[in-house]
């Protein structure tokens, strides 16, 4: 009778490593697909973060400001400044999330690439790299030393 006790526990000690082994890939697999919707979550985000920014454009007026300030940015008037000023925020902010985002693995590498490319681009542009360079103690540390590493036309 010992005999016969000591093959079932050997079968159930088998059957239970197997149960961990399936678990182990369920938990696996569930985990591979949170990060994707994670992934995705973030995308729609910044998205959306993007045409909250363009919708600037269709304020009366905003493009004029816009296209000034590519020209001759100490020629706008106070209330202007701050009207271009919170709209480059705006797209520092997104950059910012994108690239937190980014560097916590919650934003595929291929996504993160586009977005920054766009916004490398720019801080090219004088009036964002002025901004740049008058607000740049209002975001985080490690986003500040990244746009510091990024190479300008300034």
């Amino acid at each position: 009778m010992n005999a016969k006790i000591e093959k079932y526990a050997q079968i159930s000690e088998i059957v239970g490593a197997v149960a961990v082994v399936i678990s182990l890939i369920y938990v696996g697999i569930s985990i591979r697909q949170n990060t994707k919707a994670v992934q995705v979550a973030n995308h729609q985000a910044l998205v959306s973060m993007d045409m909250e920014k363009n919708a600037w454009f269709r304020l009366p007026g905003f493009a004029e400001i816009y296209e000034i300030a590519l020209t001759n940015q100490d020629s706008l008037l106070p209330a202007q400044v701050i009207q271009l000023n919170t709209f480059i925020a705006d797209m520092f902010n997104a950059w910012e999330f994108a690239f937190i985002t980014y560097q916590n693995g919650a934003m595929e590498e291929k996504i993160w690439h586009g977005w920054n490319g766009y916004y490398q681009s720019q801080l090219d542009i004088n009036p964002f790299y002025r901004f740049w360079e008058s607000h740049k103690s209002g975001f985080s540390k490690e986003f500040a030393h990244y746009i510091e590493s990024v190479e300008t036309n300034h």
